[in-house]
């Protein structure tokens, strides 16, 4: 269900405090040299759709972040792992400087949880050895209880869950230095402040109250983090760049890391944090409730110094805005793009140097067109937009068919990328006589106005959303398909797991029809002769679109068997907790325990 949120005057944290703690936990941490061990969990198997190029190329928010704030807060032996780049990684083998690391932190997405869940065990053969092991990232934040029991005897697991940002991260660590004795495994200081119910009063934790022998009884929950609300007080990731494995597919980490000006050869984009925040409040989007219905942004000033800092270091020109709606606030736009299109980089503007995409409503972008070239000076290459369905049939955000034309035609002429992102649902046929209801006819529409890509998913239950329960509820959510358990990997919205329709095959085919009909041969004809300021990126992504669905065709083979072959299993109830959470925190014991029942 979707998070519940703090008191209004208590969602923040104290203004300068996150630094303040950096600064603690620097001056604890450089005295102890803990050898240091991040890992990305991705699963491969969610390699499906037009971009899965991306996917190796692209340095996500998680290790940008996380990497930055431990390497500025003292833990500068420091190692993180991608597993797109290393798939074959194993904790219990990695060594770094000689030495078995003292922290593991493993960071996943819902759909990665299956590999994450192996890192974890695989620590575990360590025995008395092994590190402090904490999990993090938006699995962790919405279904903190999956990371424990994960052995026969249910002993195997997180020491403890992060269900928060960077601030709740160095909390945990700066009590767990203040309890951690000379020459002491971290492990062993972390048993003890918990034991002692010093890590009750962090909120955003949850963990075992007991040491982690059999099946926990139930688990500790700290209650909803506080947000830093200025996200200039977040370090920058300069440092972050001269951490990261190289690509291999060993089992163990590789003697020294890629020195940061060399990281261009084999990223070429970063995530970068500019704002956080969206004022729509989708059903199926658990954004609004995890940001506590608040609006974050960063400084422009902040924002020029990180696009330069990051270019002259590797060399990186693309930069992917991890907005939930970057146009959410228009007097934060003209800032922000203000700026950049004053900024250089060694005497050439941004606009030259600088490649930004972002995300954005349709509504926001149409009421906002006269800072289109503003934007364009900044940098701006492309939009991601959240559109779902033209008709409005799914959910109303705004967004028609003539704005659509109109927003579209603005950008084009401006050199700027739409990049329409479709949700495909049970109301929408694939193919409809009149009007633009079918999705066919959507994606047929979209790519005559002038849309450089175009993302098609499936409506699929998202955790932390406020509709997550109601598909569920409705029993056309699939639990096995030929006799194999639905996973967390399949609710990436690329595959056809909760639909009403008397046959998924058909749902997904309709998911594989919608990308065949805008990459294909007579589209890439049709894009020749376009001749605007975005002729080279249509040719570009229509070739490498047509590889990426005739991966994606590959990789979904197994499942469009199991579907076909059936039978298929629905679940006829909404998915319950593993194991029992007991709220600590006064302020949020309420809701939390209505939470539970």
């Amino acid at each position: 269900m979707e998070l519940p949120r703090r008191e209004k005057n208590d969602r923040f944290t104290p203004a300068g405090r996150y630094r303040e703690l950096e600064r603690e936990v620097r001056e604890r941490a450089c005295r102890e040299d803990i050898p240091t061990l991040f890992i990305y969990a991705f699963d491969k198997r969610t390699s499906l759709g037009p971009f899965v190029i991306i996917e190796k190329l692209l340095i996500p928010g998680a290790p940008r972040a996380v990497a930055s704030a431990l390497y500025a807060a003292g833990f500068t032996k420091l190692r993180v792992v991608m597993q797109q780049w290393n798939p074959n990684i194993r904790p219990s083998r990695a060594k770094i400087e000689g030495r078995t690391p003292e922290l593991l932190l493993v960071s996943s997405m819902q759909i990665h949880s299956a590999p994450a869940y192996d890192l974890i065990r695989d620590a575990w053969r360590l025995g008395e050895d092994r590190p402090l092991i904490i999990a993090g990232g938006a699995k962790a934040i919405y279904e903190p209880w999956d990371f424990f029991g994960l052995s026969e005897d249910g002993s195997v697991g997180a020491d403890v869950v992060c269900t928060g940002e960077e601030y709740v991260l160095l909390e945990l660590l700066d009590r767990v230095l203040e309890y951690k004795m000379p020459g002491e495994h971290l492990r062993q200081a972390f048993e003890r402040a918990r034991s002692e119910g010093a890590l009750n009063g962090i909120p955003g934790l949850v963990f075992r109250p007991d040491p982690p022998v059999g099946r926990p009884e139930y688990l500790i929950d700290t209650g909803i983090q506080r947000l830093v609300q200025d996200l200039d007080e977040l370090p920058l990731p300069f440092d972050a760049f001269a951490l990261f494995e190289p690509p291999h597919r060993r089992e163990t980490l590789s003697a020294d890391a890629i020195p940061a000006e060399k990281m261009g050869e084999y990223a070429r984009v970063v995530s970068v944090i500019t704002t956080h925040g969206c004022k729509f409040h989708c059903p199926y989007c658990p954004i609004p409730g995890y940001n506590q219905f608040t609006f974050r942004r960063r400084s422009p000033e902040r924002l020029v110094e990180e696009f330069r800092g990051v270019k002259e270091r590797t060399g990186i020109t693309n930069f992917f805005g991890t907005d939930d709606n970057f146009f959410n606030n228009r007097e934060t736009v003209e800032e922000i793009f203000t700026a950049m299109a004053r900024a250089t980089f060694r005497n050439r503007p941004f606009r030259d140097e600088i490649h930004f995409a972002t995300e954005a409503t349709e509504f926001d972008v149409h009421k906002n067109l006269d800072l289109v070239p503003l934007a364009r000076e900044g940098g701006l290459r492309s939009i991601w937009f959240g559109i779902e369905d033209l008709t409005a049939d799914l959910i109303k955000k705004g967004q028609s068919p003539e704005k659509t034309k109109v927003v579209f035609s603005h950008l084009i002429r401006n050199g700027i990328a739409p990049m329409p992102m479709m949700m495909h649902h049970d109301k929408q046929p694939l193919w409809s006589w009149r009007g633009l209801h079918g999705l066919l006819n959507q994606v047929n529409f979209l790519f005559k106005t002038g849309a450089v890509t175009c993302q098609v998913t499936m409506l699929t239950p998202s955790v932390g959303s406020k509709g997550y329960e109601q598909p569920y509820q409705d029993g056309i959510v699939l639990k096995n398909a030929a006799g194999i358990p639905v996973e967390d990997f399949h609710y990436d919205g690329n595959h056809a797991i909760a639909t009403g329709h008397p046959s998924p095959l058909r749902r997904q085919l309709n998911l594989i029809a919608a990308y065949l009909a805008f990459y294909n041969p007579i589209n890439l004809l049709r894009s020749l002769p376009k001749l605007d300021p975005l002729w080279k990126e249509r040719i570009v992504t229509q070739v490498w679109g047509m590889y990426g669905v005739a991966k994606s065709l590959w990789n979904t083979g197994t499942w469009l068997r199991q579907l076909a072959s059936g039978p298929i299993e629905y679940h006829t109830a909404p998915l319950q907790p593993k194991f029992r959470l007991v709220p600590v925190e006064p302020a949020l014991a309420k809701p939390l325990l209505n939470v539970l029942g």
